[in-house]
């Protein structure tokens, strides 16, 4: 960690903050794709997208471009932050029997499913309307699949702002899955997910990733260009509340509408949560997440050491009481945000390498890892018996992220990728190759 950190200060001090300086005065027009409107944010990729955009609507003009309807009250937020919206109409949820065929058909795309998917002769046409009728100094595709709407656009520069290395995760599903059909198909998806990736971030004038390893595998497929803008966390809205006693109440805080959440909890429930029970049979399990199926909830809302909460307006209520935050992920890629909202909560964590990757964290100082079912329930146990290791370990969690993970800072970060991709998308490219080789390297 101490190499990648004295990178990191480099880089803080030689690249970005000269170039926020220098460019912070001009403004741009910045062009947005994504998929949804990024408010309420509640769902990592929507906490993300709004705590950048908000901050750099305020100097820049932004616009985004993406599926919603105008009557949605997210519209008025979103708006009132400076950011204009061009809405198309969502296209229609796909479940049953028509999302079955569907996933049959497109073993005969080129295309993987989630690309497939989200494209629509719709969003294309609003799209090439936009570019038709404005002029735009960047195009940022704010999710990798949404690179598909410019892969023909070639007098605007392009980034694209990856949230996560897509074929990881499709990887990452097919090395769990116990079905071989399953499996056979996510291989798929890994295969054509990666060729959809790497060509598109070719094209691009430049790339964002949000950890050094994803910067790391973007690297070994040749892209050249790319830039580490990582997650961050509101430091005003999560800070420590006063310990409140309640020493036997785990907390799983994620969105339910993600598999590879829906993964990690009942990878807990099944294999982690019974060791925890058997040394300390009056621990309470409280999951707290966006749009959980209705199968999941009934599924675990009749154990009695269960409390399934569901969505909730606000999670700081359940931050404050939870003696210890579990992030068990065996899927996800990127970076999670919730861990970083429960340090800045000053929040004990115990979470597999996977849920932890990307963070600049030291297990042991800043929280506890585990990758076995056995060790994972050994080290929640700890926590759950030692207040004072709770206190310390949320002290370090508060101050790493003061240190590091200010929205305002790393929007200065994305500020400065704009600034520079608009001005000239090849000396982007080599400036943000040159950077991030000081950014990774050992």
């Amino acid at each position: 960690m101490s190499n990648y950190l004295n990178g990191y200060e480099k880089f803080r001090g030689d690249g970005l903050n000269r170039s926020w300086h220098e460019n912070s005065s001009r403004p741009l027009k910045v062009l947005v794709l994504d998929e949804e409107i990024p408010y309420p944010p509640n769902s990592g990729k929507r906490i993300r997208t709004w705590n950048l955009l908000r901050r750099l609507a305020r100097r820049h003009s932004v616009c985004l471009l993406c599926y919603g309807r105008r009557e949605d009250p997210a519209v008025t937020a979103v708006e009132e932050a400076g950011i204009r919206l061009r809405l198309v109409e969502p296209q229609a949820v796909r479940a049953g029997l028509d999302l079955y065929s569907r996933l049959l058909a497109n073993v005969f795309s080129p295309f993987p499913y989630s690309v497939r998917k989200h494209y629509s002769a719709r969003f294309q046409r609003e799209l090439d309307s936009l570019l038709q009728r404005e002029s735009w100094d960047l195009i940022q595709c704010e999710w990798t699949p949404y690179a598909r709407f410019v892969s023909d656009v070639r007098d605007v520069p392009i980034l694209i702002a990856s949230h996560n290395v897509e074929s990881q995760i499709w990887e990452r599903r097919a090395r769990h899955a116990g079905n071989p059909l399953a499996k056979l198909f996510f291989r798929t998806q890994e295969w054509k997910m990666r060729r959809f990736e790497r060509r598109a971030m070719l094209r691009a004038s430049a790339v964002t990733a949000v950890t050094p390893s994803d910067v790391d595998t973007l690297h070994s497929w040749s892209i050249p260009n790319i830039t580490l803008v990582p997650n961050g966390v509101d430091l005003d809205c999560y800070s420590p509340a006063p310990e409140l006693g309640n020493n036997n109440e785990i907390l799983f805080l994620a969105s339910l509408d993600w598999h590879p959440n829906v993964d990690a909890l009942n990878y807990f429930v099944s294999e982690i949560f019974p060791l925890v029970r058997e040394k300390r049979p009056e621990t309470v399990l409280r999951i707290v997440g966006r749009q959980p199926a209705e199968s999941l909830r009934k599924q675990l809302s009749g154990l009695p050491e269960i409390d399934f909460v569901g969505e909730v307006e606000s999670v700081h209520a359940y931050l404050d009481r939870a003696a210890v935050v579990v992030v068990p992920l065996r899927i996800g890629g990127g970076s999670r945000l919730k861990i970083l909202e429960a340090l800045g909560a000053g929040k004990a964590v115990v979470s597999t390498s996977i849920g932890a990757e990307g963070l600049e964290v030291v297990p042991g100082e800043h929280l506890s890892i585990a990758d076995t079912p056995a060790e994972f329930a050994r080290r929640t146990e700890e926590l759950l018996a030692s207040p004072e290791s709770r206190r310390r370990f949320g002290n370090c969690g508060r101050k790493l992220v003061i240190e590091r993970y200010g929205w305002d800072s790393i929007a200065q970060r994305l500020e400065s990728v704009w600034h520079a991709t608009s001005a000239n998308p090849a000396v982007a490219t080599a400036t943000s190759s040159a950077n991030n080789r000081q950014l990774v390297t050992p």
